[in-house]
C-alpha cells in the first residue's frame, strides 16, 4: 500500500491560524497519482487548493532533497487551477524547511509556466511569477452585475479593469477606504454566478489604498469553490501594476484583509511580480491509499 507525507500549511503567515490553508503532498516520482486521486483529495482536504510536486530531475531515495525542478499542479475542491500563489509558497516551503531540500531556488512547471521560487531573508520566500496586467474594460452588464455584487452596488465612479492572462476582474472604488473594504459584505446570486460564468471570470478583486501599507485588497473566488479566498498570491500579479502606475513605485506591502489576513511583499521586476511571504507547517500527516 502506497503512502504519502501530507501538510497542511498557512501560507502568509507568520504565526498559526493566519494566511491562507494550502494542503501540500509531495509525490515521489516511483508513485504517482492519478488526477482523480488528486482531485478527490483536494476535496477531501476542503481547502481553498491543494498542492502536488514531483521532481523532474532527480530520482531515489533523497530525490526530495536533491532536486531542484519539479511539476507543480494545484487542485481547489472542485477543479484543478491554472495558478495558485499561496500554494505554490506552501509547497517550497514544505521542500525547504520539512523535506530539508538543499538548494536555494526551486523551479515549478506548471499550467502557467516555470515558476521560481528563492529563499529569501528573514525566512522569507521570494516567488517569481508573470506579470498580469489589468487592462481599463467599457463594463457590459455582467461585469457591472458583478461589480455590484461586490461592493454593494454599481455606480458609473467605479473602474472596472480585466486581466487578460487570469481573467480576474479588478473592481477600484476611489472613494472606498481600507476599513470599507474590510467591512465588504459580498452576496453572489445565481444571476451573478452565471453571469461571471458567461464572461468566464475567475475571480473579482477590490482594492483600496492601505494605511500602514501600500495597498489592501480582497478576493472572491465563487465559482472555484469558495465565496472568498483568504490570501491570493496570483492576484497580486495584477494588482502590482495596478498600484504601480498609481502610486509611481514598485515595491509594495499589500495586505489582503480577509478575515484570516496575510501579509505580502510585492516588487514589480519588468514582466514579472516578485510575491514574498512567509509560511508556517499546522499539520502534518501520512496518507495511505489502497
Amino acid at each position: 500500500m502506497p503512502e504519502y507525507r501530507i501538510f497542511t500549511v498557512d501560507a502568509f503567515a507568520s504565526k498559526a491560524f493566519g494566511g491562507n490553508q494550502a494542503g501540500v503532498v509531495p509525490i515521489p516520482s516511483s508513485q504517482p497519482l492519478p488526477d482523480q486521486t488528486m482531485q478527490a483529495l483536494a476535496a477531501e482536504m476542503n481547502i481553498a487548493e491543494t498542492a502536488y510536486f514531483t521532481p523532474l530531475e532527480h530520482h531515489g531515495a533523497d530525490e526530495f532533497q536533491t532536486a531542484s525542478t519539479f511539476n507543480l499542479r494545484w487542485f481547489t475542491p472542485v477543479m484543478e487551477y491554472m495558478l495558485c500563489g499561496h500554494a505554490t509558497l506552501a509547497a517550497a516551503h514544505v521542500l525547504f524547511h520539512e523535506l530539508h531540500n538543499r538548494n536555494e531556488e526551486l523551479k515549478f512547471h506548471t499550467l502557467s509556466g516555470i515558476l521560481i521560487v528563492r529563499l529569501g531573508s528573514g525566512g522569507q520566500l521570494d516567488m517569481t511569477f508573470p506579470i498580469d496586467r489589468p487592462l481599463p474594460i467599457a463594463p457590459n452588464q455582467n461585469h457591472q452585475l458583478l461589480a455590484a455584487s461586490v461592493v454593494g452596488e454599481y455606480s458609473d465612479s467605479l473602474e472596472i479593469l480585466l486581466s487578460p492572462a487570469l481573467n480576474y476582474l479588478l473592481v477600484f472604488d476611489p472613494q472606498m477606504t481600507h476599513e470599507q473594504v474590510v467591512k465588504l459584505e459580498p452576496k453572489f446570486s445565481s444571476e451573478a454566478m452565471a453571469a461571471g460564468q458567461q464572461e468566464d471570470i475567475n475571480a473579482v478583486i477590490v482594492t483600496a489604498p492601505g494605511g500602514e501599507c501600500d495597498f489592501v485588497s480582497r478576493v472572491f473566488t465563487p465559482w472555484s469553490g469558495d465565496v472568498e479566498d483568504p490570501v491570493t498570491g496570483s492576484a497580486h500579479t495584477v494588482l502590482a501594476p495596478f498600484w504601480a502606475q498609481r502610486l509611481t513605485k514598485t515595491q509594495f506591502a499589500a495586505v489582503q484583509c480577509s478575515a484570516r489576513t496575510g501579509h505580502l511583499g510585492v516588487r514589480l521586476n519588468g514582466d514579472q511580480v516578485v510575491i514574498s511571504g512567509q509560511a508556517v507547517v499546522v499539520i502534518r500527516g501520512s496518507l495511505s491509499l489502497d
